[in-house]
């Protein structure tokens, strides 16, 4: 897995099965400020869309809704995709505790569960002489 991209080419909200009613109750105001391609998956293994993203030289980051009931199927299903994006997991039992989580990413302007590592700067030297 990569490290968060601070503006990945792409950015998937997915949801994993057994999740098809939530997205909008969950992620309404997410979806608005941030406009992640969101869909709901019809199988544990259904990373087409995503796999199709990750080519070379591109930025790929997979926020991934799931229940903990099936957490470890889809993640094992994952397998060697993890490597090349980053994967940004919310496990969560109820409709409601996700979009508590949602909710607050968009307040404080935070679109990956982790704040983007910042963008390299130069910072300039001392002035040499006179």
């Amino acid at each position: 897995m990569q490290t968060v991209p601070s503006n990945p080419d792409y950015h998937f909200l997915v949801f994993a099965p057994g999740l098809e009613s939530w997205p909008f109750r969950a992620a309404e105001r997410y979806w608005d400020t941030f406009r992640p391609i969101m869909y709901s998956m019809a199988a544990p293994d259904d990373f087409t869309l995503v796999t199709a993203a990750t080519g070379a030289r591109r930025s790929v980051a997979l926020t991934l809704a799931m229940r903990r009931d099936t957490a470890a199927a889809v993640r094992g299903a994952l397998g060697n995709l993890a490597e090349r994006l980053y994967f940004d997991p919310l496990v969560y039992d109820s409709p409601t505790d996700l979009y508590l989580t949602l909710e607050a990413r968009v307040t404080r302007g935070q679109r990956f569960g982790v704040p983007p590592a910042p963008e390299a700067t130069r910072t300039p030297g001392p002035v040499v002489g006179g």
